[in-house]
């Protein structure tokens, strides 16, 4: 459709802007304009599935009660609805540490001293498997040995913390070795238990509270606490899909200002 805007351009008479649409643009605008909007719906449902994400940690964490028997929840052994129903749970379990099996997770520093992750299985447990994985925390690469031994030496404990699925895949295998212990780059319990026999495959009990907002105790350790589950905050997926879909508006300006064409008046 013309849409004539009568202009005069000095001796060359009046002129007009008609919407004169080039073929190959529009057609490459489209494209452009079908993927952008795509992109701004995308992180938009992500939003959503976040605030779900976020409804589901609240209903699991605060609201239900702390799980103090892994038999409470019945299912199959790693049935989708025993592990939904385990996850982000508050526990307290009881059992025996089992420190020759330990294992490390990979070096990292933590008020600038090295140290690595300790986990431990822990038998005595009640459902499909005999033994639960447990991160107990991060201690100073100098305490680890010395670390091991005094759980050795008192191996029966109850730790409260906070129960969590791990992924399926890919299978982790150790990165290396450090005090004479297996390194692994996650937590990952489904890897371990390909050495640990009767090790719940996927099922993490991460010791500690809620550690947003708290400061670190620099004199208790191991270093343990977690944060919520969320990596980002719902509220960037509603910056993201806002720049998609300005991104878009922005294309539909371009695109008609490239299309208009300034064409003579005839007398």
């Amino acid at each position: 459709m013309d849409n004539p805007t009568p202009e005069t351009d000095g001796d060359e008479g009046q002129h007009k802007r008609v919407l004169r649409p080039n073929l190959i643009l529009t057609a490459i605008a489209i494209g452009m304009l079908v993927v952008l909007i795509m992109l701004g719906n995308w992180q938009r449902n992500r939003y959503y599935e976040a605030l779900e994400r976020i409804g589901y940690h609240r209903l699991q964490f605060e609201e239900k009660p702390a799980v103090t028997d892994l038999g409470e929840i019945k299912g199959a052994d790693g049935a989708t609805e025993r592990l939904a129903a385990l996850q982000y749970r508050r526990a307290k379990l009881t059992g025996e540490l089992e420190p020759d099996k330990a294992q490390l997770l990979t070096a990292r520093y933590i008020l600038g001293k090295r140290g690595y992750g300790i986990m431990m299985p822990m038998k005595g447990q009640k459902g499909p498997h005999a033994r639960i994985l447990v991160h107990l925390g991060w201690m100073p690469d100098d305490k680890v040995k010395g670390y091991i031994a005094s759980v050795a030496a008192k191996p029966t404990r109850t730790i409260t913390g906070r129960l969590h699925i791990t992924p399926s895949k890919p299978v982790q295998r150790p990165t290396g070795t450090f005090a004479e212990r297996p390194t692994w780059l996650r937590a990952y319990p489904l890897g371990i238990a390909k050495t640990v026999n009767d090790l719940e495959p996927r099922l993490l009990l991460q010791a500690g509270e809620m550690a947003v907002g708290k400061p670190m105790d620099i004199e208790r350790l191991p270093y343990d606490g977690f944060v919520h589950p969320q990596r980002m905050a719902p509220s960037k997926h509603v910056e993201y899909a806002a720049t998609w879909y300005g991104l878009a508006v922005t294309l539909l300006f371009v695109w008609f200002a490239l299309s208009l064409k300034k064409v003579r008046i005839k007398d």
